[in-house]
């Protein structure tokens, strides 16, 4: 059993999950996801999804239920004003991003918490998308990069934006182009809405997963420090 610390202020527990057909799932989905969580699975059309989507919400509820200690099924959670998905009477926050079978799950004492994680793929008309929904100055610096270079920043770039509309709870109805990104500084967030406080008060750290793979996690935070772990469902880790 792996021994985890418990979480600290400033601080992010980053697991990566595969989402893999687990042993009796169907039982064990009906023995610890919710009514509704169940009918949501059921009604995705392809059995992949379908799959995917039953082997993230066990095993976050499993991981969860690690942290708060006790029973995953007595798991409550709620949603924001947003419908950004919470946890009931807890001062836990979490947030997650899949891409294929792979998925992340971010866990932090901090409410403004946001993580993505995309797998590079043709992307169409990926310039009329820069255009669309990078900030000005993430285009003039977009401009500078060679053809080679765009593929990288682009998916880079991509998952940041979308970490840090997941950390506001607002999504895309925040508009991408309203959040920008230093491309050549780390990735750090320049420019955002005034209602979400200064840039510099938030961190946003990209991760490397391995190759053609982009992912990053931000915290409302001056400073952010990020703790990775593997989850495996069979062998839940033990917080000290």
């Amino acid at each position: 059993m792996q021994s985890i610390q418990s979480l600290r202020v400033n601080e992010v527990h980053l697991w990566q999950i595969e989402l893999k057909p687990l042993a009796e799932e169907t039982p064990l989905a009906r023995s610890i996801l919710s009514e509704d969580e169940w009918f949501k699975v059921n009604r995705l059309r392809r059995p992949e999804h379908r799959q995917r989507a039953l082997s993230m919400r066990i095993q976050l509820r499993i991981l969860l239920a690690t942290y708060l200690q006790q029973e995953p099924h007595s798991i409550d959670f709620i949603r924001d004003r947003y419908g950004k998905p919470q946890l009931k009477n807890t001062p836990l926050f979490f947030n997650i991003s899949h891409s294929q079978d792979a998925a992340l799950v971010a866990i932090s004492l901090h409410d403004g918490l946001g993580v993505d994680i995309e797998h590079w793929r043709p992307v169409e008309q990926m310039e009329g998308i820069v255009k669309r929904h990078f900030s000005m100055a993430e285009k003039e610096h977009w401009k500078t990069l060679t053809a080679d270079q765009h593929e990288a920043v682009f998916f880079h770039i991509w998952t940041c934006k979308e970490a840090f509309i997941k950390a506001t709870g607002r999504g895309l109805g925040m508009g991408l182009s309203r959040c920008g990104f230093n491309l050549s500084a780390a990735y750090q967030l320049e420019d955002c809405p005034a209602e979400y406080g200064e840039p510099a008060t938030w961190s946003c750290l990209p991760l490397a997963l391995g190759e053609r793979v982009s992912a990053a996690v931000i915290i409302k935070a001056d400073s952010c420090r990020v703790q990775m772990y593997r989850f495996e469902p069979k062998f839940p880790p033990k917080i000290v």
